[in-house]
């Protein structure tokens, strides 16, 4: 059994991000795919969305902060070869992709000739207005790599799952609140 454990604040961080990112995939598909173009929920849930956005962005820069401070405890060392170079890839992909998708949302936003808003509050205009080209490209490159960490997202909780209950290292217990 593992019994090392990630700092509490990179654990909580990290729940809170999961749930963050959990609520923007649902939201977004919601929004772009089950509520009615331009319809007051639409933009209400286009607005939550942007603002839960910009939330996770400041969430992610603070986990960086943590992780640089507090260092994670390593992996089991029956860990070994592919796994581990995927386990310390998959780990950076999880902080790349994120702020990548972000990236394009505020973009695609910009683009657009809108102002990112968080909870009414105008953020800085990072890019430029330049049109629906670009628009709908940074559109496309935000839903793609929210996909894409989406699969990644998946294959870490599945991998967590395998390395519990199939090969018995209780990586999953580094990083949750209860005893034992």
């Amino acid at each position: 059994m593992t019994e090392e454990r990630y700092h509490l604040t990179a654990r909580l961080m990290h729940w809170i991000m999961a749930l963050g990112f959990v609520f923007m995939w649902a939201c977004g598909y919601a929004m772009t795919t089950l509520v009615a173009e331009d319809s007051p929920l639409e933009e209400f849930l286009f607005d939550l969305h942007i603002s839960v956005g910009v939330t996770l962005l400041a969430l992610l820069v603070l986990r960086i902060a943590i992780r640089m401070v507090h260092r994670p405890p390593p992996l089991p060392a029956t860990i070994r070869g592919v796994e581990r170079n995927a386990a310390h890839l998959g780990h950076a992909a999880l902080y790349a992709l994120p702020a990548l998708v972000i990236a394009a949302g505020w973009a695609e936003t910009n683009f657009g000739g809108h102002a990112v808003q968080w909870f009414g509050i105008g953020m800085p205009r990072v890019f430029p207005e330049t049109g629906e080209d670009l628009q709908e490209i940074a559109e496309d490159t935000h839903r793609l790599l929210a996909y894409a960490m989406l699969a990644v997202a998946a294959g870490h909780v599945a991998a967590a799952f395998k390395h519990r209950w199939l090969e018995g290292h209780d990586v999953i217990r580094r990083m949750t609140f209860g005893g034992g």
